[in-house]
């Protein structure tokens, strides 16, 4: 009996670690993983040889085959911008969603406030402003620092 359960703890622990994914990235690069979930934009993994839970931002994988079953699932699209008018396809993120990315400078504007004018339609206009920026310059995801009035900032990401 205790053999009988020996080899089926052996089997399924064998199993579960021949559950092997691989990430490919924007910019090329693939990594080898466990894969665990997604969620809030982010892929959590743990590496082959680790049990150590690691996270990575959706936007910057392309691709996550999975090994096993020779599938191939597409995790996010890579966002091309030409230009200020593409202002609407760029993503604020959370400083928590950057990882695998890379930062790419810093962005500040000023923007006034009209008279009369609410905190909410403010901060909308400020968050155009800093998309526009953005866009122009080519990249696809920033993360928003300030939107006081006469210091806007964000730090840029890209692939």
């Amino acid at each position: 009996m205790r053999t009988i359960f020996t080899i089926l703890a052996l089997s399924f622990t064998v199993s579960f670690m021949a559950q092997t994914h691989e990430i490919t990235k924007h910019n090329g690069e693939t990594m080898k993983v466990n894969f665990i979930k997604i969620e809030n934009n982010l892929v959590y993994y743990t590496n082959v040889e680790s049990t150590e839970e690691k996270k990575i931002s959706q936007f910057s994988i392309s691709k996550l085959h999975e090994k096993s079953k020779k599938e191939a699932k597409t995790v996010s699209e890579k966002i091309a911008l030409s230009g200020k008018a593409d202002y609407n396809k760029v993503i604020v993120l959370n400083p928590s969603q950057t990882e695998g990315l890379r930062e790419s400078g810093t962005i500040s504007s000023f923007l006034g406030k009209t008279k009369g004018e609410t905190n909410l339609s403010f901060k909308d206009g400020a968050a155009k402003r800093l998309k526009e920026n953005a866009a122009d310059k080519g990249f696809p995801f920033i993360v928003i620092l300030s939107t006081k009035s006469k210091d806007l900032k964000a730090v840029m990401y890209t692939y």
